[in-house]
């Protein structure tokens, strides 16, 4: 009788163990049609063009190519500025695309899925009976996990119930008083007999609990590689790369105000009054048309390129991409013109950008800077672009260029006062931004 209890017990303890390692094997593995809703279905569809094309066959024909389809699907932006044919050959309707943190063989399930997709069988209506993208196939994915999760709690509690009787028919035979537990009773006299296991178990899952949910706190606010669909298509590469346009006479408060400003439509128009035509086809023609009837000029002859003044002017609403919490303080005067930071540092490669968006640390950290660019001190980081963590270990890497710049006479010279203070800061022969009060909380936050 012992026996059958004991290997009941073990029985029961096994399939618990199976039911933990599936709900975590659940959770984190994903079959390629959650995968695509997931990361794709916003703007692909199996075989329709939406703001993205349709994605059947697209992996064949990058493979026959010989591109590198899981580089494209990670970091498009990098792919389109390398020239990669398949890259350039795309074609969206809006802005393009967002790098997705998927794994190489995450896009193999999720192309495996695309390339066998069928359309759904049409209702007695005509509706879809079911469509690509929707919440229906995740929630019902969970709905399966709960069901699963139900079933293996029934089969949890039946052999408990099992084993309780065979040990109450074991104490009757060997003499013993019978005593009645409830499971409530026996899960708590289980955790008493083995305290130290469960307070060691307790710690390490509120440990897990806490970390998953600071690992969540930490990413709000934080948008890298953001590209925001805007009303005109601006492209960086052309203007700040090819025409080697410096970024101040667009954005032309940046070294004098807290905020870089946008350009207005007549500083666009300073050089578009003459430019009327773009060098990449028509597409590009037609959004400098974009520009000339926010200045109140609509285009008569397209042949001649000959606008008429209409006098109705209307505003370029562009869209922000960076974007910073209300409570914290950031002056690029203070940056650009005192401490000489290089634009690059926080925007990234800027002058490879196709559309305007934010960059990301990996695409700081790998930049190449030739020609006048060479330079360029480029500070690399490793928290995530934009937190407060980014620009206090900004304040701990970057030297602060005390040489012909006025903004820190009068600090130099009181500095000298103090011998004490003096050598322990110019130790090293450098001055870093958090020895000048960078790392005060007062500086960014009022």
């Amino acid at each position: 009788m012992k026996n059958i209890y004991y290997n009941t017990l073990k029985i029961s303890k096994i399939i618990a163990f199976v039911f933990v390692v599936s709900a975590f094997s659940y959770t984190f593995a994903q079959d390629g049609e959650t995968l695509f809703n997931q990361n794709c279905a916003s703007c692909h569809h199996p075989v329709s063009n939406g703001t993205g094309p349709g994605l059947k066959g697209a992996f064949d024909k990058w493979k026959k190519a010989g591109d590198d389809i899981y580089a494209w699907v990670k970091n498009p932006q990098a792919q389109y500025d390398a020239g990669v044919p398949s890259a350039l050959a795309i074609q969206y309707n809006v802005g393009g695309m967002n790098g997705q943190a998927v794994s190489n063989e995450e896009i193999d399930a999720i192309f495996e899925y695309i390339d066998a997709w069928m359309p759904p069988t049409p209702s007695v209506g005509g509706a879809d009976v079911a469509a690509v993208g929707g919440a229906e196939k995740s929630n019902s994915n969970w709905l399966w996990f709960l069901i699963v999760g139900l079933l293996m709690l029934v089969v949890l509690v039946a052999i408990w119930g099992t084993r309780r009787r065979l040990a109450y028919a074991n104490a009757e035979k060997e003499g013993e008083e019978v005593k009645e537990e409830t499971l409530e009773s026996e899960v708590k006299g289980w955790m008493w007999r083995n305290l130290k296991l469960v307070s060691i178990l307790g710690f390490i899952l509120t440990c897990v609990v806490v970390g998953w949910l600071c690992s969540i706190l930490y990413q709000v606010g934080v948008y890298e590689n953001y590209i925001p669909e805007q009303p005109i298509a601006f492209t960086h590469k052309v203007h700040a790369g090819d025409n080697e346009i410096d970024c101040q006479y667009c954005h032309n408060s940046a070294s004098k105000s807290k905020h870089a400003g946008i350009p207005t439509v007549n500083v666009c128009m300073n050089c578009h009054k003459a430019i009327k035509k773009a060098s990449s086809g028509d597409r590009g023609t037609a959004e400098i048309a974009k520009i000339h009837k926010a200045a109140g000029y609509e285009l008569v002859d397209p042949d001649k390129d000959k606008y008429e003044y209409t006098g109705k002017t209307e505003p370029i609403k562009w869209v922000k991409a960076h974007n910073l919490p209300d409570h914290v303080y950031f002056s690029h005067a203070q940056h650009v013109s005192v401490g000489k930071i290089e634009c690059e540092n926080c925007h990234g490669p800027v002058k490879t950008y196709t559309v305007g968006r934010t960059s990301s640390n990996e695409m700081i950290n790998e930049m190449e800077l030739t020609g006048d660019d060479a330079d360029k001190k480029i500070i690399k980081l490793e928290r995530d672009l934009l937190t407060m963590g980014w620009c206090i270990e900004c304040h701990n890497k970057a030297d602060v260029q005390t040489k012909d710049n006025g903004y820190y006479d009068d600090i130099h010279e009181r500095l000298k006062k103090d011998k004490e203070l003096y050598k322990s800061v110019m130790e090293d022969g450098k001055v870093k931004v958090k020895e000048f009060g960078g790392w005060e909380c007062a500086k960014c936050h009022y």
